[in-house]
């Protein structure tokens, strides 16, 4: 039995356990093609267990419903060898289907039993911590990380990730101090560490350090703009600063270089962050031209998902900006099919929030904002659950400010503002 650079077991030959080595490195560092690299390993060597399981989740994390063929089909082939593999192995191909299945707390639980036996197991670590922010569970974030980081010696390949790992996770739950210190670690360590970056991009957003956030991502471009996804990701994080501070014309360039141009990838944290820029830009009094066409069809291809609220309210952005009259209709239609008969958490979160917010957000583009502000109002608490960062989740609160204004709530506007904890001129 072949075993990988943490020293785990793998069933398998030794030149998948390589395999398996380059795709995590290029998980962790949002870099090369994870994916192919164990598809072709596990094509070469059908008794590469690890392999089938970390296609199918890498695939379901990136997007992908639990059925889509690909999943399923990776699925399929780790099961055939899983009588050779280790206990371990078989936890993770359990999980990797409780998360097909919609089972989000049961992938969740296998993967955290995963660590507690063996701290270092990389997979393991970054789909947990990966889970913890699609579900807006901070204090996860950043305890996943905090558990198993004495284990991650310093000479360990995949330690200075780790930190930047655990760098978001204390952003996320208001430890802006350690979390700077944690993300320059990581930095310093590597450079080009993308997610390290982001953690940081994050600390400055929080504490309203929009000029030092412009100067930061700028000067470190170079460093992240490899990072497929997250590179687009850090530059939505360039964008809010910019946008904090006017600069709305930079803002429309950036975009047009950058944003467009990726959505043909039809990657989901794309068409997220193309559809939460538009909004804010118009939230922000600014004339966005024809640009919602295209991040409108491109979520229509993807209106039945319905992976994640979070998702489905970035699609509603686009949906209700729309040229196409139909698509805000498709997206109500798809949502009443799937509270009927869907299943799993999402279905849950997306009856409880989800659907309220969605309604909020095409209230407000039918410039119907009394109806915006009773729709989302009664569940801003709880928009926690639909998963996303802070950072994120806080076009929620814009949405929600900007619809008291505009129906003339002016007591409810000023307190939400307040609550921000800074005003917002460009609202």
């Amino acid at each position: 039995m072949a075993r990988d650079q943490q020293g785990l077991a793998l069933a398998g030959a030794p030149d998948s356990a390589g395999a398996f080595d380059r795709a995590m490195t290029d998980y962790y560092g949002l870099t090369g093609d994870p994916v192919g690299v164990l598809k072709s390993a596990l094509a070469r060597d059908p008794g590469f267990v690890l392999g089938g399981v970390a296609i199918a989740a890498l695939t379901m994390i990136g997007g992908f419903r639990g059925d889509h063929p690909e999943v399923m089909s990776a699925l399929r082939a780790a099961e055939a060898g899983i009588g050779r593999s280790s206990q371990r192995e078989q936890n993770h191909l359990a999980a990797a289907k409780a998360w097909a299945r919609g089972e989000f707390s049961q992938a969740i639980l296998g993967w955290e039993r995963i660590l507690a036996d063996h701290p270092t197991d990389a997979l393991a670590l970054r789909l947990v911590q990966d889970a913890y922010f699609f579900l807006g569970r901070s204090a996860a974030i950043r305890d996943c990380a905090e558990r198993v980081l004495p284990a991650w010696g310093r000479d360990n390949p995949l330690a200075g990730f780790v930190l930047g790992l655990y760098a978001f996770g204390l952003e996320e739950t208001g430890d802006l101090k350690r979390a700077e210190d944690f993300g320059h670690e990581a930095l310093a360590r590597n450079p080009r560490d993308a997610w390290a970056t982001h953690a940081l991009a994050h600390v400055m957003e929080t504490a309203n350090r929009h000029e030092e956030g412009v100067a930061f991502l700028k000067s470190t471009r170079a460093d992240w703009a490899h990072a497929h996804f997250m590179a687009h990701h850090n530059g939505w994080h360039l964008a809010l600063f910019l946008i904090e501070q006017g600069r709305f014309d930079e803002v429309l360039a950036d975009y047009d270089r950058y944003t467009a141009p990726k959505l043909a990838d039809d990657a989901t944290l794309d068409r997220i962050d193309a559809s939460s820029l538009l909004w804010r830009l118009e939230l922000a009094g600014v004339d966005v031209g024809d640009r919602w066409a295209l991040v409108a069809d491109q979520w229509m291809a993807h209106v039945d998902d319905h992976l994640l609220a979070f998702n489905d309210l970035h699609c509603a952005f686009a949906a209700a900006r729309s040229p196409e009259p139909d698509h805000a209709a498709r997206l109500r239609q798809s949502l009443d099919a799937y509270e009927r008969s869907g299943s799993g958490e999402n279905r849950q979160v997306t009856a409880e929030i989800g659907r309220r917010l969605v309604d909020g957000v095409l209230a407000f583009a039918a410039s119907e904002y009394g109806r915006a502000v009773d729709a989302i109002l009664p569940v801003r608490h709880d928009a926690a659950r639909i998963g996303g960062s802070h950072a994120q989740r806080d076009v929620i609160t814009l949405t929600l400010i900007a619809a008291a204004q505009r129906s003339g709530q002016w007591s409810l506007a000023r307190a939400l503002l307040a609550e921000r904890g800074r005003s917002a001129p460009n609202l």
